[in-house]
């Protein structure tokens, strides 16, 4: 009702619980105003990040929301404003990731995640999540060139269009979101 309404901020309504994890000081289940922004929940309420690092990255609905840069820290945690920053609130389990960390790293442990979690019924997920996780390997032991980039984003589209459910659908957020905004990260491993 009116009360719950009362409670949000950033011109949004209500409260919400977040799973802060990742590399903050104080992980923890956190009842806060939606429409908080994400620096105010990692540093005002989560202590900031551990061992005085900076914030590199940021998955604001858990991993399947992608993982957006430091730089985008002050988005209000609603609904409205994440899909149109091209994420999502999603479940509410936000994952911070500190400087120094590397993001083929983690797009590759996340693809193993998406991919390992398959139930293998269609087609798209199963073999796209696996042949994802190949090129990201084959990237990240040197042996990866630009064209599995393009290869991993063709993929993406056709297992988010194509998939039966949500996972499949979700699956290709974190490694887009990796390509997009941690290009370097990637390239860098890249030898032709």
């Amino acid at each position: 009702g009116q009360w719950w309404a009362e409670h949000g901020q950033n011109g949004a309504s209500g409260l919400k619980f977040l799973a802060v994890s990742g590399h903050v000081r104080h992980p923890g289940v956190y009842e806060v105003p939606l429409g908080l922004t994400v620096r105010e929940l990692l540093y005002d309420v989560a202590g900031g990040i551990r061992h005085g690092h900076d914030l590199k990255a940021f998955a604001p609905g858990g991993a399947s929301s992608g993982f957006l840069p430091a730089s985008m820290a002050d988005v209000p945690l609603d609904f409205r404003t994440l899909a149109e920053a091209g994420s999502m609130l999603g479940s509410g389990a936000v994952v911070a990731v500190a400087e120094g960390t590397c993001m083929l790293d983690l797009a590759l442990n996340v693809g193993r995640f998406f991919r390992n979690e398959s139930c293998g019924k269609c087609v798209p997920c199963r073999v796209g999540s696996e042949k994802i996780v190949m090129l990201l390997e084959n990237i990240f032991d040197g042996n990866g060139s630009r064209a599995d980039l393009d290869l991993i984003e063709e993929l993406s589209d056709a297992m988010a269009l194509t998939s039966i459910c949500g996972l499949g659908q979700a699956a290709p957020n974190p490694i887009l979101s990796v390509i997009k905004y941690f290009k370097d990260d990637i390239v860098r491993y890249i030898t032709r």
